[in-house]
């Protein structure tokens, strides 16, 4: 299990992420950089599951939507699943108003559809 002093530097919906994935007992790294830091593409994952080969993207509309980080999230996306990695993006919404059913999906690599 990752270190829980980076617990403090999450978002709300990292740090409810990080409560299911704790209770469940699945075994997960935390804020994970990937491809770089500055190169376009590079990306910090928020969570993967290392047992899985599945990365967790955690995204809230105010950081997530828009030309510019559509299209960062996307390329960041094709990144990480060239890298071999399932990727799901848990959507805000589906988090807050549906967290059982949107975390198991989420830990069989199956993403909510937009």
């Amino acid at each position: 299990m990752p270190d829980e002093t980076i617990f403090e530097f999450l978002s709300s919906l990292e740090k409810i992420v990080w409560a299911w994935l704790t209770k469940h007992n699945i075994p997960f790294a935390v804020q994970e950089k990937m491809f770089g830091t500055m190169e376009l593409g590079s990306a910090v994952v928020d969570f993967i599951l290392t047992e899985r080969n599945i990365a967790l993207r955690c995204m809230g509309g105010y950081w997530h939507t828009g030309l510019t980080p559509e299209a960062r999230d996307r390329l960041g996306k094709e990144k990480l699943i060239e890298a071999g990695y399932i990727v799901v993006d848990c959507w805000e919404d589906d988090l807050t108003r549906r967290l059982e059913f949107t975390m198991q999906r989420a830990i069989n690599g199956e993403e909510l559809p937009r």
